[in-house]
């Protein structure tokens, strides 16, 4: 990662690129009468229908089958003549393109620059360590799980400690222990299911 991001600012130079957000979802939408951005509407169904179609594609047909039979017992799926060197291949070309369908629809919120995935990368493994490694299922309801955890301790958790501590300590000390909580949740996590709280299935 270190290698290629050094390798784009060579060629392209360090300089963000701001997007701007599609003119067709530039509004608002209305829902239970607080206003919430058309785009980010439209990151979260596109989140949704990326990992509808990674689950039916993992759980429902004959190449899913095949990346997870090659993903825990390589040998023996190529013993049946299957190139699992090449499925690996395309399973990480399919992870690629992911990658920059989220930086494309990241874009018009945040600056796109070399580096930018490097932040979501410890989330990304406390997401896949809480809901259970190498499950769908588990991470998606990881993700729910650790953002809903983020936000209301960075919500809440500063206006809770002022009822304890002073308003300047309190100011002080919410968001750094608000920035915890996710990893306090992982461990916890770890220490009581350490297969994740949604491990794959077998059988």
């Amino acid at each position: 990662i270190l290698f290629f991001n050094e390798l784009v600012r060579i060629i392209w130079g360090p300089a963000s690129v701001y997007m701007n957000t599609p003119a067709a979802l530039s509004g608002t939408v209305t829902l239970f009468g607080l206003q919430y951005p058309s785009y980010r509407f439209a990151i979260i169904g596109v989140g949704l229908a990326v990992g509808l179609l990674l689950y039916l594609l993992i759980h429902r047909t004959r190449v899913g089958m095949l990346i997870r039979s090659g993903a825990t017992h390589p040998e023996i799926v190529g013993a049946m003549g299957v190139n699992v060197r090449l499925l690996n291949t395309l399973v990480f070309g399919l992870g690629a393109a992911l990658a920059g369908l989220a930086g494309l629809m990241a874009g018009p919120i945040l600056s796109v620059q070399p580096g930018m995935g490097e932040p979501i990368l410890i989330l990304t493994l406390v997401v896949i360590v809480t809901g259970g490694i190498g499950s769908i299922r588990g991470a998606f309801y990881g993700a729910l799980i650790v953002g809903i955890v983020d936000t209301i301790g960075r919500a809440f958790l500063p206006t809770l400690l002022r009822e304890f501590l002073e308003r300047s300590l309190a100011q002080a000390a919410g968001p750094a222990i608000a920035s915890m909580l996710i990893y306090v949740l992982m461990a916890v996590v770890l220490a009581i299911r350490p297969q994740g709280l949604f491990p794959v299935k077998h059988g």
